[in-house]
């Protein structure tokens, strides 16, 4: 290699590998030499490997159960008894059932069995004027003959109910009318009703749909009230 700086040529002394006390071997004879012993250890079969050459592969995954599969849950007299009466040790309280107005009449005829029961057990029923669900709770609570264990809050007056619901709820001693919200629409009176409701209660029974939203609501507003709440879906 020529230096610029120099009119003769000048050459750099060869370099030797500092850990070395050899000074005849170089950086090449190193690398050669560390290239060798890692060819030699990459060739030596290790223990492990010898090892799992041996061990079977298993061919079947373990039956665990479907974990996708849904329980199917029946719902009879007898399971619904044992429930009311689980209900019946804790004491008797103020049970509020609300509910989507398009239930079938198997759920009718179980939210009725439901009041009746609560009803005979000495618990006071709460509920509203709607059709479905309340209508139902109302049914049942009537059935029981205990007329003063039956509260129904409307979210208006008794005439802004349909016709069918007015002959029912003039069967019912303890009916509180809310006139002063005549003028606001069904919805938000009923928002304001189920309020009414839950501050009366002890716990919340809801019978609703997913897309059930005045129900669910309530629901959510019982349970920061630190209310027990109770959601049976029929969807």
């Amino acid at each position: 290699m020529r230096n610029r700086g120099h009119s003769k040529p000048v050459y750099f002394a060869k370099q030797y590998h500092p850990l070395y006390c050899d000074s005849s071997r170089s950086i090449d004879d190193d690398d050669k030499l560390a290239a060798t012993e890692d060819n030699t250890s990459l060739s030596t079969p290790s223990s492990s490997s010898s090892s799992s050459s041996s061990t079977t592969i298993p061919t079947k995954a373990p039956s665990v159960g479907d974990p996708q599969k849904r329980e199917k849950v029946e719902y009879s007299i007898d399971s619904i008894m044992k429930e009311l009466k689980a209900i019946n040790q804790e004491g008797t309280r103020k049970y509020c059932i609300l509910g989507t107005r398009h239930c079938s009449y198997l759920h009718q005829q179980i939210i009725e069995l439901l009041s009746y029961a609560l009803i005979l057990s000495g618990n006071h029923v709460f509920t509203s004027g709607a059709g479905g669900t309340n209508a139902a709770a109302i049914r049942g609570a009537l059935r029981a003959d205990e007329s003063t264990l039956l509260t129904v809050v409307l979210p208006q007056s008794l005439k802004r109910q349909p016709k069918e619901s007015q002959v029912l709820l003039e069967q019912v001693t303890n009916l509180i009318q809310n006139p002063k919200n005549d003028d606001l629409s069904l919805d938000a009176a009923s928002r304001l009703c189920n309020s009414e409701l839950l501050s009366q209660t002890d716990q919340l029974i809801c019978f609703a749909f997913h897309d059930s939203n005045t129900v669910i609501e309530a629901s959510r507003e019982a349970k920061v009230l630190d209310k027990v709440v109770t959601v049976l879906y029929l969807d």
